[in-house]
């Protein structure tokens, strides 16, 4: 498995925003995006991409990396790191979801 946090708010901020890459143990790419408001309850959600684990693969072997790597390099194309505000996370999310389909791949969006 491996793991990187491509955005994460300011803590002082009153809506909290995380967005991770993460490689499950069944090889499969997840990108989770997960906002919690202290203001507003009722805006919380987390929204998942999943991305199989045979279009994982094909997505490491687009962008030249092993599949344990695509993480990092979601990271280095759109990721924003610590400090963010919570406007940035769409940007940050749709870059992600763009790099799925730019190696032409599928994805599964789920919302909880």
């Amino acid at each position: 498995m491996s793991f990187k946090n491509l955005l994460i708010t300011y803590n002082d901020c009153p809506t909290w925003v995380t967005i991770d890459a993460e490689i499950d143990i069944r090889k499969r790419l997840i990108i989770t995006y997960n906002l919690e408001s202290e203001e507003s309850p009722s805006r919380n959600f987390e929204r998942r991409a999943t991305v199989d684990t045979e279009d994982t693969r094909l997505m490491a072997q687009h962008y030249h990396v092993d599949v344990e790597q695509l993480p990092k390099a979601i990271y280095k194309q759109c990721g924003y790191g610590e400090g963010a505000s919570p406007l940035d996370a769409d940007g940050v999310f749709k870059g992600a979801l763009d790099m799925i389909l730019d190696a032409r791949v599928h994805y599964k969006l789920e919302e909880f």
